[in-house]
C-alpha cells in the first residue's frame, strides 16, 4: 500500500483512539473538546491530502510497526463510520431540523439502514483487528 494511504489510515486510527477517549466525559467542556478534536482531525486530513506525507507518522510507523498496523485498521473503521454513519446522520438531521422549522412532518429515521450499517461496522471492526494481528504477528 502506498505511503499516502497508510498515513491516511494511521491518522484515522489516531482520531479513533482520541475521540473514543474524549467520548466519556459529559458536559459543555467535553463538547468543546470533541469539536476541537474533530476540527483538528479535519484540518490535518486536508493538509495530508496536499502534503501526501507527515514526518511524525513516518517516524511512528518505522518505530512502532505493529502498533501502526492496528491504528491503520482502526482508521479504516473510523472512515467507514464517517462515510456511512456521520454524513448520512448530518443530512438526516438537517432535513429533520428544516422540517421542524417549517412546521412540516419530521421524516422518520431510517432504522433499517442504521441497523445494517451498525452490524457491518462491527464486522469490519472485528475483521480489521484480525487483519492487523495477522499482519503484525503471523505474516513474515
Amino acid at each position: 500500500m502506498k505511503t499516502f494511504a497508510w498515513h491516511v489510515l494511521i491518522l484515522g486510527g489516531f482520531y479513533f483512539i482520541i475521540s473514543l477517549l474524549s467520548f466519556f466525559p459529559q458536559g459543555a467542556g467535553a463538547d468543546v473538546a470533541s469539536i476541537t478534536i474533530s476540527s483538528i482531525f479535519f484540518i490535518m486530513f486536508v493538509v495530508l491530502c496536499f502534503k501526501k506525507k507527515y514526518d511524525f507518522i513516518s517516524r511512528f510507523q518505522n518505530k512502532f510497526a505493529k502498533t501502526s498496523n492496528y491504528l491503520a485498521a482502526l482508521g479504516f473503521c473510523e472512515y467507514f463510520s464517517i462515510i456511512f454513519m456521520l454524513i448520512p446522520g448530518m443530512i438526516y438531521g438537517y432535513k429533520a431540523a428544516n422540517a421542524q422549522y417549517n412546521g412540516a412532518e419530521i421524516p422518520p429515521a431510517p432504522m433499517a439502514y442504521l441497523t445494517y450499517v451498525y452490524y457491518l461496522y462491527i464486522v469490519f471492526l472485528c475483521l480489521s483487528v484480525i487483519w492487523a494481528t495477522y499482519k503484525s504477528f503471523r505474516k513474515k
